[in-house]
């Protein structure tokens, strides 16, 4: 057998710990965005989640323009422009594109303003598919996906998915179809953030077994214990 010792050089674990840790803390903060912005105005937070709701709870105004105008010589096709100034913060978003892809526009683009909150002058535009250029834009990404798809949110209809489901083994293809529908995000961006909840969900499980001493025995019933291999 051919021994490759580099993988464990690279400290992977640590590195897949330390981003488990952000993407866990990300996803906190944003669910306590979703929950202080539907508890402003009466509701509870249910899919699909209404970013527009957030962004206003933020005193973000939204407008649809064309902001492709006469098509576009490019294989990216802007979706979004964020304007941030210091009398008002706004998203436009490209009138052109399907319902999903402009929820996700803006939920891109309130990620983005919460990364620069602090700055006097803000103007980003956001497009796809490309790669971005820039990795305040990968960030602005993990943000989106944990306020459309909040964790508790996430975990019940994952619960309730698999409680209905009668095929064994699990279709993914057929669940990840079904959390693109209920939630109401592209399946390009659930594929972006589908990593990232795994990551999380494994990491909060991690920390409760931590708490316990990692003795199973003395855990408290978890009433998702069946969305955990």
């Amino acid at each position: 057998m051919v021994e490759i010792k580099g993988f464990e050089d690279l400290g992977v674990n640590e590195c897949v710990d330390a981003t488990s840790k952000l993407y866990n803390e990300i996803a906190v903060q944003a669910q306590q965005l979703v929950d202080e912005s539907y508890q402003a105005v009466g509701k509870k937070p249910a899919f699909p989640i209404d970013i527009n709701l957030i962004a206003h709870h933020l005193g973000i105004g939204i407008q649809r323009e064309n902001l492709n105008p006469g098509g576009t010589t490019t294989f990216n096709k802007k979706l979004a422009v964020t304007t941030a100034t210091d009398e008002a913060v706004s998203i436009v978003v490209d009138s052109s594109v399907s319902y999903k892809t402009r929820r996700y526009a803006v939920a891109n683009g309130v990620g983005r303003y919460l990364l620069s909150v602090s700055k006097s002058m803000l103007k980003y535009a956001y497009a796809i598919p490309l790669i971005p250029q820039s990795l305040e834009e990968i960030a602005a990404d993990s943000i989106a996906v944990f306020l459309l798809l909040p964790v508790t949110l996430f975990k019940e209809e994952f619960l309730r998915y698999l409680n209905e489901c009668r095929e064994c083994p699990l279709d993914v293809d057929v669940w990840l179809t079904h959390l693109s529908d209920i939630s109401q995000i592209t399946p390009f961006n659930l594929a972006i953030g589908y990593q990232q909840m795994k990551q999380v969900l494994c990491y909060q499980r991690q920390m409760e077994f931590a708490k316990y001493g990692y003795d199973i025995t003395k855990m408290p019933a978890d009433p998702y214990d069946k969305i955990f291999s």
